[in-house]
């Protein structure tokens, strides 16, 4: 019965969505999909009273770790949680703003794209574009978008793993070589970007290594890279250990990473370190903005996300 509950529940939603917002729509396996771009780059021109304001318009991209880290249901309520936080957040912004002045943007990735469409057409419910066009309730319809779709979104991503064996993964290294600078940053906005992982970086067709550095790290080359001392930090450098850019001149981009965790019982500086690796990587790349946090209780995050954005 539990099981009969569930599955009403979720397609009840899933009409839902397609019903809220489908446009030139295809029929697959009897659920409609929304044929669009969700990655489309920004207008790289703004008016100058708009430009004026560019501290002040938001430009937040989500980038989603779908590895097997959302095996884990407490890690599913968790994301959920941080994304119905940084939802509120960001509406109370609009909220603030002066109609005139609304140019604010909040948008959702994975990488690579999951190849099931209907986990992309709930993404295409969360992006947002708030203009002096938009009208109020798309506020309120926002909130609710981002407190009821991320839970579905990650349960239907678990099936999916379940059902052919595997999860689609996370190439986070790749999105930023490829994708970063044309989806996450635009000149007429402050551009945040928030990266919900546990903080190992992995994907199967992008393992390269340059000397010491490399662009993947995982709980098994952790454990052989000997760092399990207090002298971990001493050992990185002396070795030159890290991640390899895969980029430059990002500081018009600022980056949140919240999830970090680890139970590597043979590392206990694991967070530590994945930090460290990840704190390197950012300033290598042009990053002057960054802060990276534990998987924490979602009314903590929420005021770590809130302190981010507003000051």
């Amino acid at each position: 019965m539990a099981f009969l509950k569930y599955f009403s529940t979720y397609c009840f939603i899933i009409v839902f969505v397609v019903l809220n917002g489908c446009k030139n729509d295809t029929n697959t396996d009897g659920i409609k999909i929304e044929k669009a771009d969700t990655h489309t780059q920004y207008t790289t021109t703004c008016p100058d009273y708009i430009l004026k304001e560019k501290q002040n318009n938001l430009n937040i991209s989500i980038l989603l770790d779908l590895s097997d880290r959302i095996e884990h249901s407490k890690t599913i309520a968790k994301d959920s949680a941080y994304l119905s936080s940084l939802s509120k957040i960001f509406t109370t912004h609009v909220k603030r703003k002066k109609l005139i002045l609304l140019e604010d943007k909040m948008q959702l990735f994975f990488y690579p794209e999951p190849t099931d469409d209907t986990i992309n057409a709930i993404a295409e419910q969360l992006k947002v574009n708030f203009t002096k066009a938009t009208s109020k309730s798309k506020l309120e319809e926002t909130t609710a978008h981002y407190t009821t779709y991320p839970a579905l979104l990650y349960n239907k991503a678990k099936t999916d793993a379940e059902l052919h064996k595997g999860y689609p993964g996370c190439d986070i290294w790749r999105f930023f070589k490829d994708h970063v600078k044309d989806y996450c940053i635009s000149p007429c906005h402050r551009n945040i970007m928030v990266i919900l992982t546990d903080g190992y970086m992995y994907y199967d067709e992008t393992l390269m290594t340059a000397k010491h550095k490399t662009s993947y790290l995982t709980p098994k080359t952790l454990n052989t890279l000997k760092l399990n001392t207090n002298s971990w930090k001493a050992r990185i450098e002396e070795l030159g250990l890290g991640f390899i850019p895969a980029n430059s001149n990002l500081n018009a981009l600022e980056v949140l990473v919240i999830g970090i965790t680890s139970k590597n019982t043979k590392q206990p500086y694991a967070k530590d370190i994945i930090k460290y690796y990840w704190s390197n990587w950012f300033e290598n790349m042009g990053i002057k903005k960054y802060k990276i946090k534990n998987a924490g209780l979602p009314s903590n995050i929420e005021k770590v996300i809130s302190d981010f954005i507003t000051k």
